[in-house]
């Protein structure tokens, strides 16, 4: 007995070694599917703070099962094992940071042992990815939906249960029943639906790591473009200013370096990006983009985010989302710089995104750890663990998210995957050497 998803083949990574192929039971793909759910359902009600970390705690028994196999039969890479242990010192700094208690202690612990899991293989990552992209895609396609239910037929088509919601994401009820979500720095609100996630920007955050992995993946198939160019229509239907600028940026890098006929990198030969028939993609997406410029009110205010300076000299999309945190981290001095502030920001009323927010609560020993992190698949992956790193690092300087913790478990699975896989090499006979 299979959990599948109608349509959706095992189309990534075929013919490389992947993390926990060999955990392909039932069980195994239910709880890939929930882990690919985490970051959406942080946001609602559970039994335990929220329906993500109870999700967890429940699969957690299975994990720690295969966590107990594999490490007895020695079947982890020690190189993944050793590429989490920034964010294990990571999660330990923070147990000790300023306030000691158990709950902090338990917690800190509960998620070293979920990352060394992941790492030594515990999770099938290829089926964590398939069904990432599967949510993806559905997101793309009912926000088509809610488009047509608005401007045709005259009401929002709610997606997301507002009765579930955490006391904590009530500021996006409003959102939810009526699709109209303000931009930052502007007073009116526009039509912005985002399908089942709770604001556009989350749609984003959770998309472009799948939309890397179809599109840098090894081999080339039709449905692995269609698959990607609806990806693609989702985050620009969603509206996200960050989410417009990555996809752009990620099929430039796709069409510059990796598309060929045989999806071979195209580093040597860069005039591939002057070809006739890339001049031709580029002049369509141009003239969708002044289409859409001047005939779709939201579109435009997005644009004129990014291109119009503020006050401040910066674009007011950057202003917005930087501005105010700048100001508080600029504050802070001595001790504080080394070590943070405070864990709490229940007093802060604006988001802080992830590298201003880390720094303010853990100081720059909490950024060098969670950045270290990151930074090192910089040099350790290629093709799309690369790109979705360097995404991931931009991003954090914008979002609030990268640094939270289910995001955070999202991207630490499918970047400690891609190293996996830089490691092993792109024969399929190794699946069966290790996990």
């Amino acid at each position: 007995m299979k959990l599948r998803i109608y349509g959706f083949k095992d189309y990534l990574f075929e013919d490389v070694a992947t993390l926990g192929a060999k955990n392909n039971a039932l069980a195994d793909r239910i709880c890939a599917f929930l882990l690919a759910l985490c970051p959406i359902l942080q946001f609602y009600n559970g039994v335990y703070r929220n329906a993500a970390f109870t999700i967890i705690i429940v699969l957690f028994p299975l994990i720690i099962l295969r966590f107990v196999r594999i490490s007895s039969h020695g079947g982890f890479d020690k190189r993944c094992m050793g590429a989490v242990v920034p964010m294990i010192l990571f999660q330990t700094f923070k147990m000790f940071d300023h306030t000691i208690n158990t709950g902090k202690i338990l917690y800190g612990l509960f998620f070293i042992v979920l990352f060394m899991a992941i790492a030594a293989g515990c999770i099938n990552a290829r089926l964590f990815l398939k069904y990432a992209t599967a949510v993806s895609v559905l997101a793309a396609i009912l926000l088509v939906v809610q488009y047509f239910c608005y401007y045709v037929l005259g009401f929002h088509l709610q997606l997301a249960p507002t009765s579930l919601f955490l006391p904590s994401s009530s500021g996006w009820i409003l959102g939810a029943k009526t699709g109209l979500y303000g931009i930052r720095g502007l007073r009116s609100a526009f039509y912005r639906p985002c399908a089942f996630f709770m604001e556009p920007s989350h749609l984003f955050l959770y998309t472009f790591p799948t939309l890397c992995a179809v599109l840098f993946s090894p081999g080339k198939t039709q449905w692995r473009i269609r698959c990607s160019l609806l990806i693609t229509l989702g985050i620009f239907l969603s509206t996200s200013g960050m989410g417009i600028v990555a996809a752009v940026a990620v099929w430039a890098v796709y069409i510059a370096l990796y598309h060929s006929k045989n999806n071979e990198k195209n580093v040597a030969r860069l005039k591939n990006l002057l070809s006739g028939k890339n001049l031709i993609i580029l002049f369509a997406v141009l003239v969708l983009v002044v289409v859409l410029y001047f005939t779709v009110p939201v579109f435009t205010q997005t644009v004129n985010r990014f291109l119009v300076k503020g006050s401040t000299g910066q674009s007011t999309a950057v202003a917005g989302r930087t501005r105010l945190a700048q100001m508080l981290v600029s504050s802070m001095s001595g001790k504080s710089l080394l070590i943070g502030v405070t864990e709490n920001l229940d007093d802060v009323n604006f988001n802080m995104p992830g590298f201003f927010a880390t720094l303010y609560k853990y100081g720059w020993i909490g950024v060098v750890l969670s950045y270290w992190y990151y930074a090192q698949y910089l040099f350790r992956t290629k093709d799309a663990g690369f790109w979705m790193c360097i995404l991931i690092l931009v991003v954090s300087f914008f979002s609030a998210h990268t640094h939270g913790t289910f995001y955070m478990m999202y991207y630490i699975l499918v970047l400690v995957n891609a190293h996996y896989m830089s490691v092993r090499g792109k024969s399929i006979e190794n699946r069966g050497e290790t996990v």
